[in-house]
Parts: C-alpha cells; structure tokens; sequence
C-alpha cells in the first residue's frame, strides 16, 4: 500500500517539477521578448501623462541618459529626476508612442519609435501639436529591462518643441 501511495505523489511532485520548469523557461524567454520594452514605452507616456516624475525615473537604469533637441545631456537618476520636474513645471504633454522596430541582444535592447501628441505650455496655456523620432536603449538590470539611453528629436522639419 506505501508504494501505491508514494506513486501518485511522486507523478505530482515530477508534474509540479515539470510545470515550474515551464513558467520558468516563459519567464526567461519573456525577459527577451519585445514586448516588455513596448510595456516600458507604455509606462513611460501613462507616467508623462500624469507628471509622475518617480514613475519616469525608476524606468530608467542608474546610469540612465535623456537627450533632448538643443539641450545637454542629462545623466543619472538625480539629474533624470531634476529634467522630469523641470519639463511638468512647465509644460504639460500628452504623448502616444508607435514603436516602429525592436531588438534584443543579450543584456542590451533597443527599440525605434515615433510618438505624437499634445503639448501644453503652462505659462500661456498655448498647445500644439507635436511629433517626435526617438530610439531607446535598454540594459537588463537584475533581470528587469531599464532604459539606458532615451534620445528624441522633432520629426517636424524646421519646427522645435514648445517651450
């Protein structure tokens, strides 16, 4: 009776093994598919939508870098957090993104999009349409995608962003 008691358990304990193995192995490949960086774009423009500085900032890796047109670069998570307050304290965007390629390489991705929308200054309350190129550059960090260079420019010939 032990043995036959042991035998449904033992084919329990190996299916439970077996299906571990498999979440695991989703998990593992999940962290390569493209789609987790679109996730991340998807974050970034619902945090500029709603001035959420901290949300921006822990997108980015420690080291992050943001380049804007005319601007210099601005390094690292206290300098991303001072940039981010600056452009609410100032402006109010409400951007989409359309990713238009990704990459993935190891611990390195990448990804090129456009992104268009509204953008509101708030001194005179004037809005225009705008519309930007951009490519992002990812580097996985404790197994999660973090951006580590997010570069845009105008994709409007002649025109620059509000300011």
């Amino acid at each position: 009776m032990p043995a036959h008691a042991s035998l449904p358990s033992r084919r329990a304990l190996l299916a439970a093994a077996a299906a571990i193995s498999v979440v695991g192995t989703a998990q593992a490949q999940g962290s390569d598919d493209p789609a987790r960086l679109v996730a991340i774009m998807d974050s970034y423009a619902a945090a500029l939508r709603a001035n959420n500085v901290e949300a921006l900032v822990a997108l980015y890796a420690s080291n992050g870098v943001f380049m804007r047109d005319n601007m210099p670069a601005v390094v690292g998570r206290e300098a991303l957090r001072a940039a981010y307050r600056e452009v609410f304290a100032t402006l109010k965007v409400d951007l989409g993104f359309t990713i238009q390629e990704t990459e993935v390489s190891g611990d390195m991705a990448w990804l090129r999009a456009t992104s268009s929308g509204r953008i509101r200054v708030l001194a005179t309350g004037m809005e225009s349409a705008e519309a930007f190129n951009l490519v992002v550059i990812f580097r996985r960090e404790a197994g999660a995608w973090k951006i580590r260079n997010y570069i845009y420019a105008t994709s409007q010939p002649g025109v620059g962003p509000a300011k």
